[in-house]
């Protein structure tokens, strides 16, 4: 799997490509708590466009990083799901935490940006 990550002011975009397994969870876990560390992450958006397959590990990050972000009243927002991807945040739920929208500029815009 690869993770690239980029700023928006104070928004933390990631985008994850390849599957996010129990083998590839710690690096994406790993880069988004750094950054949160920082102290400069207000929301998170994830571009899952390039990620083809997502397991429960997967989930588990995600679902924990959303966590720790709202403590602080942030937002974590989801663009460009693939099939199975998306299928799995419908069937888990995980949409009604982590809203998806069709693109980058869509999710900006929820934001206020």
């Amino acid at each position: 799997m690869k993770v690239a990550k980029h700023y928006h002011g104070n928004i933390l975009i990631v985008a994850a490509a390849g599957e996010l397994d129990h083998h590839t969870a710690a690096a994406l876990k790993g880069c988004i708590q750094e950054e949160l560390g920082k102290g400069m992450v207000r929301h998170i958006i994830l571009d899952l466009s390039g990620l083809s397959f997502m397991d429960s590990s997967g989930l588990g990050v995600l679902l924990g990083r959303y966590k720790e972000l709202a403590k602080w009243q942030g937002n974590m927002l989801a663009f460009g799901l693939q099939p199975l991807v998306e299928k799995l945040f419908l069937m888990t739920g995980l949409n009604k935490l982590i809203p998806v929208y069709a693109n980058l500029d869509s999710c900006l815009k929820a934001l206020g940006v």
